[in-house]
């Protein structure tokens, strides 16, 4: 009777911590997230461009490998990034960059032709926009840092027109990924008036 009482306490007991053991291991849910264009953006810019005549593809945009992947990555340091498991793009980071950019600038302009790559054979983009992302982070409690190179090409003649070097700096004072995610969104919308100004001071050589 002792013997089978005793057999009884431990088979509870087993029961019971596998039930702990089964809590303790259950995986936090992922959540998504997505740049956006930044609300407000409004055309600001003279006669110098045309919209009947103006038509821009948008990219292609190369990220290193280490970015452009489903997780979301924050720094550490400057040799260490983070990448997380339960915090992820809600689809591709390089598309999503892309679709955002190619979004704000087509409000910036006077023009609905904006296209982002790759585009249809319909559309024929008389400049195109190229750009090579270095670093696109960010650091919770400092900031999220934008390094890019840019460059605006007459589309008919193959002319490269310019090359920049563009480095955006957004404040991120919260310590949480959705606020890192709205960081990025400014800092594309900034870089979206950077190339936008260049277009204007490009004035008629996108046409030629």
């Amino acid at each position: 009777m002792k013997n089978r009482t005793c057999f009884g306490n431990i088979g509870r007991i087993f029961i019971l911590m596998v039930i702990l053991l089964a809590g303790c291991s259950t995986t936090p849910a992922v959540k998504y997230y997505t740049l956006n264009p930044c609300p407000g953006m409004q055309p600001d810019i003279s006669q110098a461009v045309s919209g009947d005549t103006l038509a821009i593809g948008v990219g292609p945009v190369k990220f290193p490998k280490f970015l452009d992947r489903p997780q979301i990555v924050t720094r550490k340091s400057q040799h260490r990034v983070e990448v997380s498991e339960f915090h992820r793009w809600a689809g591709s980071f390089s598309e999503n960059f892309l679709r955002v950019l190619t979004r704000n600038i087509s409000m910036l302009l006077p023009t609905d032709r904006v296209a982002a790559h790759p585009w249809t054979d319909q559309f024929s983009p008389t400049c195109r926009i190229q750009l090579t992302v270095e670093q696109f982070d960010g650091r919770f409690g400092e900031e999220v840092v934008l390094n890019v190179i840019w460059s605006v090409w007459n589309q008919k003649n193959a002319n490269e027109l310019v090359t920049k070097h563009t480095l955006i700096k957004e404040p991120l004072a919260d310590g949480n990924y959705e606020s890192l995610v709205a960081a990025q969104s400014r800092a594309i919308a900034t870089l979206s008036r950077a190339i936008v100004n260049e277009i204007v001071r490009s004035g008629g050589q996108v046409y030629v």
